[in-house]
C-alpha cells in the first residue's frame, strides 16, 4: 500500500472522530472536545500530525482538557515519532487498532438474505441502544475491565444520534427482533469507513456479520466512497474475517490514554481556569 493511500486512510479515520465534537485545529494538531459528553473519549481527544512537538502537545492537552480526569491522544503512522515516544515515556496507555482497506469488491460467498434496515425512527434508536449496551457489557466481561458504565453508553449514544444520518446505523433482524448492528460513513477524499460491528452471541455463526458488512460497504460507496476502511483489535479474531473479505491490513493507529491525572496540591492551585486541580504530564519532565 503506497504512502498516499495510507495518508488518505488516516485522514478519514481521524475525521471520523471529529464528528459530534467541537474542533480546534492548529498546525500539527486537532483538538476535539464535547462538553455535552465529557466522559466519551472519542469526542474529547487530541490528534497529532507530522509537525507536532511533544512540549506543545502536552500544553495543548492542558489548555483544552484541563478539567477532564483523563487525557486522550490519537496518533497514526504520520504522527511525529518523537511525540509518540513522549506519550509512552509519560505513561500514556496505548490501544492500537489494525486498519484494513478495501479497494475492490468484497470477496467470499454472498451473504445470506438477512433482513437489514437503517435506523430511522425513535423505536429503532431504542433497539440500537439496547444492543450497544449488550456490546459494552460483553466487552467489559471479556477484558476483565470496568470501562463501559451505563452513563458512558448513554453519552455515546447521544453523540451518535447527533451525527446521524451522516453516520448511518443499520440493524439486522431475526425472528422479528433486532439482533445486530453496524454503521457506515462516506468519509473523506473517496475513503469511507464502516464501524461498530456487533451481533448478539446467540445469533453468531449464521452470516449476519457478513450481511451487515456487505450492506454498510454498499451504503458508503453509494454515498461517494471508493475504498472503505475497517478497524479491528490486533489480538481479536474479526481481523481474519475482514482480511478474508478483501480488507487489506494497511497500518496501525493508536489511541493513548492517561486515565489517572495527578491532583495538584492546594498551595499550587494558581493555574489558569481549566487547569486547576490537575498536573500536566509536561510538569514531570
Amino acid at each position: 500500500m503506497d504512502s498516499t493511500a495510507v495518508a488518505s486512510l488516516c485522514r478519514t479515520y481521524m475525521a471520523y472522530f471529529e464528528l459530534g465534537g467541537q474542533v480546534l485545529s492548529r498546525p500539527g494538531y486537532v483538538g476535539v472536545r464535547e462538553d455535552a459528553a465529557p466522559v466519551v473519549y472519542d469526542v474529547n481527544h487530541l490528534q497529532l500530525g507530522p509537525e507536532a512537538r511533544s512540549d506543545a502537545a502536552f500544553r495543548m492537552l492542558e489548555e483544552i482538557f484541563g478539567d477532564r480526569a483523563y487525557r486522550r491522544v490519537m496518533t497514526d503512522p504520520l504522527s511525529a515519532p518523537a511525540c509518540v515516544a513522549a506519550l509512552a515515556q509519560a505513561d500514556f496507555e496505548p490501544d492500537a487498532t489494525l486498519q484494513g482497506l478495501l479497494t475492490g469488491a468484497l470477496r467470499g460467498p454472498a451473504p445470506e438474505p438477512w433482513e437489514i434496515r437503517p435506523v430511522d425512527s425513535e423505536r429503532d434508536w431504542q433497539r440500537l441502544d439496547r444492543l450497544v449496551r449488550a456490546d459494552h457489557v460483553e466487552v467489559d466481561q471479556r477484558t476483565g475491565k470496568d470501562v463501559y458504565s451505563e452513563a458512558l453508553t448513554e453519552e455515546m449514544q447521544r453523540v451518535r444520534r447527533r451525527v446521524a444520518p451522516e453516520v448511518q446505523f443499520f440493524l439486522a433482524w431475526a425472528e422479528g427482533e433486532a439482533v445486530g448492528f453496524f454503521s457506515s460513513w462516506p468519509g473523506k477524499g473517496g475513503v469511507g469507513m464502516v464501524e461498530d460491528l456487533f451481533t448478539l452471541p446467540e445469533h453468531r455463526g449464521q452470516g449476519i456479520a457478513r450481511a451487515l458488512i456487505h450492506c454498510c460497504v454498499a451504503d458508503a460507496r453509494a454515498r461517494g466512497a471508493r475504498s472503505v476502511l475497517i478497524g479491528s483489535e490486533p489480538d481479536d479474531t474479526p481481523k481474519r474475517l475482514y482480511a478474508a473479505m478483501g480488507f487489506e491490513p494497511t497500518c496501525l493507529t493508536t489511541a493513548w490514554t492517561m486515565r489517572t491525572v495527578e491532583p495538584v496540591a492546594a498551595e499550587e492551585r494558581s493555574a489558569p481556569p481549566g487547569r486547576q486541580g490537575w498536573r500536566s504530564p509536561l510538569d514531570r519532565h
